[in-house]
């Protein structure tokens, strides 16, 4: 049995590299501690940002768009159940029922891209996108900017293959978790738009990128 959400440590991390990340991360620790008060923020980056009453941890490469610091987040923070956001999200409400998720059972909570059909992975590089949807049964694209995630053998064993798949092309992360989850089946629950972009968290896509 996975312990209940209120018995986990649980905490919400970001990445933020550059003067644009650290300001967009400001944001979204504002809106964690206004509706979420009791999770903890964890900030991965280069220099700590100001005003963020956060635990910062410093890492040498970060990669393109910061992706390998982000697939590095099990080794880089200690909670049971985590809830990864992008520095230029916002939440706007109590996101303890993505937790919860976790601890009945799942292994990631995350949104599905809008992104599908003939338009799933279009911003991808051309050869890691064929190269992808030659690889992976249904090609589902997950949008990852915010995911909840159980640290349990499963997933280690997935983030081990995402950074693995990432190094592949060392781009955009979305094509290599989808061949992950080939390789490193998961549990996963879909969340709805209001996670990503929406009523519960917004995302102003870009605002972090130098």
């Amino acid at each position: 049995m996975r312990a209940p959400a209120d018995m986990a440590t649980l905490g919400a991390v970001s990445v933020a590299f550059g003067a644009k990340a650290r300001a967009a991360v400001q944001r979204a620790a504002n809106g964690l501690r206004r509706y979420n008060p009791d999770i903890p923020l964890t900030v991965i980056g280069d220099t700590p940002p100001d005003g963020v009453d956060c635990n910062f941890v410093t890492f040498a490469t970060p990669g393109f768009g910061a992706r390998w610091a982000k697939l590095n987040l099990l080794d880089l923070t200690p909670y049971d159940f985590t809830l990864y956001l992008d520095a230029d999200t916002e939440p706007l409400g109590d996101l303890h029922v993505g937790f919860q998720i976790l601890a009945d059972g799942y292994d990631l909570a995350i949104a599905p891209s809008i992104n599908q059909d003939g338009d799933v992975l279009a911003h991808i590089d051309n050869p890691e996108r064929a190269y992808t949807l030659e690889r992976v049964f249904l090609p589902l694209q997950l949008q990852a900017g915010v995911l909840f995630i159980a640290r349990n053998a499963i997933t280690v064993s997935l983030l081990a293959h995402w950074q693995e798949e990432w190094q592949r092309y060392a781009q955009h992360d979305q094509a290599a978790l989808l061949r992950a989850l080939e390789t490193a089946p998961a549990r996963i629950w879909l969340l709805g738009r209001a996670w990503n972009g929406g009523e519960l968290i917004a995302h102003h896509f870009g605002e972090a990128r130098q």
